[in-house]
């Protein structure tokens, strides 16, 4: 059973490999926009961004700092991501939406760590090392498949639509897309406790290590 996923989901990627590679350039630019847009923040626009993260910094070391909160947000955020993935990609407006999300995706890390390195040095580039890549391991992967299967399942069905094609196994064919987006979004939530319950730990050695 698990040799006839795994030469499935290779198939599936072998298929959409064009849409892989695209998406993932997408998710590039927008990590490089993102570093690039900290050049031109104000005094202030950077003063409040740092207030915020000394903030964060202070909660680590408090009783507020809740694993339980962390995973819940996480889960909350990226699955707001994949839903709408998942339900752009099956009504046609998948292919505008999606690499948007995903270029927004990118935008997102590559301001932040651009931001933390910039502003803090050798401390922000650990931070990033330890706080923000090992759970995106697991989630940029997972989102990044997903957005590429919803380009695809919208791809197919325009090209259906166009040939006329009547879907004699429609169901069939949103059972497998679904069961795609599934398959990839475990892989987000083993991230999303990551996120909660490992970075926290490498984020205070970290703090104990600098202070």
């Amino acid at each position: 059973m698990p040799n006839k996923v795994k030469r499935w989901l290779f198939k599936q990627f072998q298929d959409n490999f064009i849409i892989y590679f695209l998406i993932i350039i997408i998710f590039a630019i927008g990590i490089v926009i993102g570093s690039i847009t900290i050049k031109i923040l104000d005094f202030n626009q950077k003063n409040d961004i740092m207030i915020f993260l000394n903030s964060f910094f202070k909660t680590m070391d408090g009783n507020d700092f809740s694993n339980i909160s962390i995973l819940k947000q996480s889960l909350i955020d990226n699955f707001k991501t994949v839903g709408i993935m998942w339900i752009t990609g099956m009504i046609f407006i998948g292919i505008p939406i999606i690499p948007t999300s995903i270029l927004f995706r990118g935008f997102a890390l590559g301001f932040t760590v651009g931001f933390l390195v910039h502003e803090y040095g050798l401390e922000g580039f650990l931070f990033s090392t330890l706080g923000i890549l090992p759970q995106n391991l697991l989630i940029i992967p997972g989102i990044i498949s997903i957005a590429s299967i919803g380009m695809a399942y919208s791809i197919d069905r325009i090209k259906m639509r166009k040939a006329r094609v009547k879907h004699v196994n429609a169901f069939g064919r949103i059972v497998d897309y679904t069961i795609l987006i599934s398959i990839f979004s475990i892989i987000i939530v083993l991230g999303c406790f990551i996120e909660a319950y490992i970075s926290p730990i490498f984020l205070r050695l970290l703090k104990d290590y600098l202070n």
